[in-house]
Parts: structure tokens; sequence; C-alpha cells
């Protein structure tokens, strides 16, 4: 049996690579918004919940994982709405938030995931007290 760390270095690298994934599904999300494209209601639901997975640690990987499949599927199949370079956009950076290549740093430099870069607001949360 492998090393009891090795097990937790690995869930910790998925869960920083769902984090990522999460920004670019997130981000997808908001610009097929505004585009007008109709996407399932739960996406934002299933966007929160697996935030939250990832964030805190205190589920698997699989389990965020989970989550962020239900919002991918939806997106991707809508995905055909959008020109086909804002698609090879999104999924070039999903490919990368998988291959752990999309730390935050990029996250920081790439202006198609400005909506969550800052805006906590996309997610209904309502942490600022100035809006």
């Amino acid at each position: 049996m492998g090393n009891p760390t090795d097990k937790g270095v690995f869930e910790f690298e998925m869960l920083k690579r769902y984090g990522a994934k999460w920004a670019v599904l997130a981000a997808m999300t908001a610009h097929m918004t505004r585009k007008g494209i109709e996407l399932p209601r739960n996406i934002v639901d299933l966007l929160t919940a697996a935030r939250s997975k990832i964030v805190s640690g205190c589920f698997s990987p699989c389990e965020a994982g989970c989550d962020l499949a239900q919002v991918e599927a939806p997106l991707f199949s809508q995905g055909y709405l959008l020109d086909q370079q804002d698609f090879q956009q999104w999924s070039d950076l999903l490919a990368e938030a998988m291959q752990g290549k999309l730390d935050y740093e990029r996250i920081m430099g790439i202006p198609a995931l400005d909506p969550v870069k800052n805006d906590c607001m996309f997610l209904g949360c309502k942490c600022s007290s100035s809006r």
C-alpha cells in the first residue's frame, strides 16, 4: 500500500486543478449568459456546491469533480452556439486547468476569466455590504 501522505498530496493537487477548472467553468457560464445562451437553472447551484467542496478541503476530489462534470456537460453541449474561436478558447483553458498549468498568476492574466477574479457576486455571495 502507498504512503498516506502520497494520497494527501495527490488529493491536494487534484483540488487545485479543480479550483482552476471551477474558475474556467464559472467564467464560461458568465460569458454564455451574457451572450444570451440559455443554460440549465441549476448551473450556479452546482458551481456554488463545487466551490464549497474545493475550498473546504473536506470533500474528496471525486465529489468536487462530479459537481464540475455536471456543469461542464451542459456548457459544452451548448458550445456550438459560440463562435469557433470562443469555444476553442474555453476548451483550451479547461485543458490547461486539468493539466495543472492554470495557476493563480495565469488566471489573473486571462481577460476571459475576469468574471471570477474579484467579483464573488456572480455566485450569489452577499459578502460585500457596498452592493
